[in-house]
């Protein structure tokens, strides 16, 4: 375990810094443009919401009660990291991106929405970044990883001097996925689930 971590440490360091530095300045980019889109379309807003919505409600990770079910909210953060993730398979493309942007362009439209619904921006803040703070750092890890797949998959393809071999590739993304990531999600859905609502509640 201690050389998974020491192995680990080095990746993130000298390797994935960068790309995960970038990524970050993407999604505030996007969370930023995502705001004033909603700011100067307020009609965007509305129909992007209400499609969100049906999408939540269809991911199943509300139950019948109004609750959020952590064990769904799990599997499906897991899920989209993991699709992030292996769209990186994809070489030249850079789907990843496509993700990350997407998911800060809906946050910064969420924030629009609170202010038209005359809703304060702090509670869209304690409604956020309780969970979001675990969440967002799993989302533009696994965007970054992403990044760094497809970066080098296009390098294998063309048989670049700069290629990593395949398996220390992967190996080095599957410790970042096990060891980062995951907690990071499951934390969030946890924190969503049961102490998000009740801090939100204050702000009511």
């Amino acid at each position: 375990m201690r050389e998974h971590l020491s192995q680990l440490g080095c990746f993130l360091r000298e390797d994935l810094r960068r790309t995960a530095i970038g990524c970050a300045i993407g999604m505030v980019a996007a969370i930023a443009l995502g705001a004033v889109v909603g700011a100067l379309a307020p009609e965007v807003v509305t129909q992007v919401m209400e499609a969100f919505m049906e999408m939540i409600l269809e991911a199943g990770v509300v139950d019948e009660a109004g609750n959020l079910s952590p064990f769904a909210l799990l599997l499906n953060n897991w899920r989209a990291m993991l699709v992030t993730i292996c769209y990186g398979f994809l070489p030249f493309i850079y789907l990843p991106v496509l993700t990350l942007v997407s998911n800060g362009f809906l946050i910064g439209l969420m924030a629009a929405y609170y202010q038209i619904s005359g809703l304060p921006l702090s509670l869209y803040m304690a409604a956020l970044l309780p969970h979001g703070i675990f969440e967002l750092a799993a989302l533009v890890l696994a965007a970054a990883c992403g990044v760094y797949l497809c970066r080098n998959i296009g390098r294998l393809v063309t048989n670049s001097p700069k290629k990593i071999p395949a398996v220390e590739l992967l190996t080095d993304l599957l410790r970042v996925l096990v060891m980062v990531i995951a907690p990071l999600t499951a934390a969030a859905a946890f924190i969503e689930s049961y102490i998000t609502p009740v801090i939100a509640s204050f702000f009511m």
